[in-house]
Parts: C-alpha cells; sequence; structure tokens
C-alpha cells in the first residue's frame, strides 16, 4: 500500500512537470523545455524505482497486475479492511498514470504542430526548396 501511495505521489510530481513542458512548448521556449526534459528525465527515474520495488512485493505476495483489480483475489490475500484501502489507493494511482497519459500525449501533439510549423516557415524561407537558406562555404 505504501508503494502505491509513493507511486501516485510520484506520477502527480511527473504531472506538475508535464504541465510546465507543456507551457514551456505553447511558449516555444526550448531553454524551458531542455531545463524541463532534465526534471522530467528524473522522475522517470524516480517513477521506475517505485515500479521495480511494486513488481517485488507483488512477486512476494504472488499477486499479477490482473489481480489488483480483482476484489476477492485481494479480499484472499489482505483481508476485506485492507484489500479495500487497497483498492481506493490503487484507483488513485490510476487516476494519476491517466492524467500523466492525457498530459503526455498533448505534448507529443504541441511537438507535432511545432515541427511542422518550423517546417512550413523553413519551406517559406526557402522558397520551396528553390532558394538555399544557408551557404555551404559559411
Amino acid at each position: 500500500m505504501e508503494l502505491t501511495e509513493r507511486e501516485a505521489a510520484e506520477f502527480d510530481k511527473m504531472a506538475v512537470i508535464l504541465n510546465a513542458k507543456h507551457d514551456a512548448l505553447s511558449k516555444l521556449n526550448t531553454g524551458m523545455v531542455r531545463q524541463i526534459l532534465v526534471e522530467e528525465l528524473e522522475e522517470l527515474k524516480c517513477i521506475q524505482a517505485v515500479e521495480k520495488e511494486r513488481a517485488g512485493v507483488l512477486k512476494e505476495l504472488s499477486l499479477s497486475g490482473k489481480d489488483l483489480n480483482s476484489r476477492a483475489v485481494l479480499e484472499n490475500k489482505l483481508g476485506a479492511e485492507d484489500s479495500k484501502v487497497f483498492m481506493s489507493l490503487h484507483a488513485s494511482l490510476k487516476k494519476s498514470l491517466a492524467r500523466v497519459i492525457s498530459l503526455n500525449g498533448i505534448s507529443r501533439s504541441l511537438l507535432k504542430h511545432s515541427l511542422a510549423f518550423i517546417k512550413q516557415n523553413i519551406n517559406i524561407l526557402t522558397e520551396g526548396g528553390k532558394r538555399k537558406l544557408v551557404d555551404r562555404r559559411a
């Protein structure tokens, strides 16, 4: 249960980072995006560490990821009261994960649009490739 709480907290931290990345991408602030990417990678390391611990605990308890959604299996392993608490924590974790997935999708979309915008501007500046932007001798 402690690991599930920690993992949900880590995903909440990631959501904050992804919100900041979303803002930086919207403003086309590449310096800020670089800084946020470093934070994002550090947070991913934390999430991976917690996930690795959680996988170890699941293995010790002889549970699979599918078992975490089964009230009967959890009640059998944890007891009725603890399984209710765990189900609530697990729902919170799923909600945090869904938020991160959504924010990540928005960032991905912003990056695609930014790339298209850059390509369009290069196309305009080079008159469809007829004009050079940079002289190779330079």
